[in-house]
């Protein structure tokens, strides 16, 4: 046999091995599939926490767990084969086009059970911007893990050394007040160069992806959808507004105009682990890491600035059912427990990623400091949260879930549709676009609306429904 053809037998078996679960199971057993993505590490509290746990609350059920990489390719793979995991790892921005395409079984029959079902205190405790975006007609088809937020990351030490050199043009640290103003004044004054010109501290970068954008739109009054969620309104004057500014708070010379550098030596985390940059828009997910690859960082977290209006843009990972699954009852079950108070701390205790999506959780005493997770060879993988480093890189986070005293309005927002990732690519390009290439903004969002209306148009030709008139 032919080396290739070995190749592919081997990558064959190799898959078989990982999808298809033993044949045999101990007597009087029954077994759950769940499948997840994530960092090797992370099994810690998927399988072991969550897979193991759940089977010792529940004798003769066996957990089969699955760790993916590409899982939204996996789960449509399954889908398309009439097969899918009982219990499955999903994200919030793809979950209206798995409902639309009936690949989650529907939960309002276990939710409004009465032995196992949650009360109405318990769904009042899930952050309210989730829940309502998992409603689709009356139904609920997943129960929300986590709050994923975009932050605004600075270097103390660096807002030091310009404060002791400049007195009279001081910049103070960044808070919930500060506006686009404030952070463009800081991002000039913190973009130092040496006597030749070249840039020697950038004073903010943040990587071309969709987040910002929908961050600052929002800022400025502006909205991804209009009210079907058919159209998107991203080319708006406020759309044009928020691009316009975000490009230009960014140095011309920063390695940002390059995409794909998220791993590279010049990425925003890297330069801003090194202390080379000031300040940086990130993720609820990046402090374990910056934490990790340098424990002496002098670095703190504020919400993100506000223009007309108070916006924090967030996300949010789910755990659904599979419309395939055999057993939809106990797979409930184990969704309900993984996203119940204590098993929600237990979350953000070992990975710290995003808070959880429980309300009293990011409210309670237990919230303000983590154990982190440790290998069981005493590898450090999510560095601990130390009661004293609350108020600078955590306390941030509960910002997003609490209403504005004067307008009562919650800053925090979730941006969930059917083609809610067909946009976020689209608008991924139009930064690239507008940063890297140079093109007028305006341009860049036109041509990324254009992208995702012909998307909707097709898909909409395929299931025999009228084009939509735009104007």
């Amino acid at each position: 046999m032919k080396a290739a053809a070995w190749i592919i037998l081997g990558i064959m078996l190799l898959t078989a091995a990982v999808l298809v679960p033993p044949a045999t199971l101990p007597v009087g057993s029954q077994q759950l599939t769940m499948a997840v993505w994530g960092m090797p590490f992370e099994d810690q509290l998927f399988r072991d926490g969550y897979a193991r746990g759940f089977e010792s609350l529940h004798p003769g059920w066996i957990v089969r767990y699955q760790r993916h990489s590409q899982i939204v390719e996996k789960y449509n793979a399954w889908h398309v084969q009439g097969r899918g995991a009982d219990v499955m790892r999903l994200g919030i921005d793809y979950y209206h086009a798995f409902v639309d395409k009936g690949m989650l079984t529907p939960l309002n029959q276990f939710i409004r059970d009465p032995e196992i079902g949650l009360s109405n205190a318990e769904i009042a405790d899930y952050f309210p911007e989730i829940w309502e975006k998992l409603i689709v007609g009356e139904e609920i088809y997943a129960l929300p893990a986590d709050n994923a937020q975009y932050g605004l990351y600075y270097n103390r030490a660096l807002f030091d050394a310009w404060n002791a050199a400049h007195p009279d043009e001081r910049i103070d640290d960044p808070t919930s007040d500060w506006t686009w103003d404030d952070l463009a004044r800081a991002a000039r004054l913190l973009t130092i160069r040496d006597a030749r010109g070249r840039t020697v501290q950038y004073g903010i970068m943040f990587d071309l992806w969709a987040w910002p954008f929908m961050a600052f739109l929002r800022q400025a009054g502006g909205t991804l959808w209009d009210e079907d969620a058919t159209t998107t309104l991203i080319d708006s004057p406020e759309g044009v507004e928020a691009l316009e500014y975000l490009v230009s708070i960014i140095s011309e010379d920063a390695p940002i105009k390059a995409i794909g550098l998220a791993e590279s030596a010049a990425s925003p985390a890297q330069l801003f682990k090194v202390g080379s940059l000031a300040m940086m828009l990130d993720g609820s997910w990046r402090a374990p890491n910056l934490e990790l690859d340098n424990p002496d960082l002098d670095y703190a977290v504020a919400p993100l600035p506000r223009h007309r209006r108070r916006a924090v843009v967030s996300g949010s990972v789910l755990w659904g059912v599979s419309s395939h699954s055999a057993n939809p009852r106990q797979a409930w079950e184990m969704i309900r427990w993984m996203t119940n108070q204590e098993q929600s701390l237990r979350y953000w205790d070992n990975l710290r990623v995003a808070p959880p999506a429980r309300l009293s959780v990011v409210q309670s005493e237990a919230f303000r400091s983590t154990t982190g997770l440790i290998t069981p060879d005493g590898v450090v993988r999510i560095p601990p949260l130390r009661r004293e480093h609350y108020a600078d890189r955590a306390a941030w986070l509960e910002y997003a879930v609490t209403p504005d005293p004067q307008t009562g309005e919650v800053p925090g927002f979730v941006e969930a549709s059917r083609y809610q990732l067909d946009l976020q690519t689209a608008i991924t390009a139009a930064l690239v676009d507008a940063v890297r290439d140079g093109r007028p903004a305006q341009h860049a969002l036109s041509n990324a609306a254009a992208a995702v209306h012909q998307i909707i148009d097709r898909d909409r030709a395929a299931k025999g429904l009228p084009r939509i008139v735009r104007e």
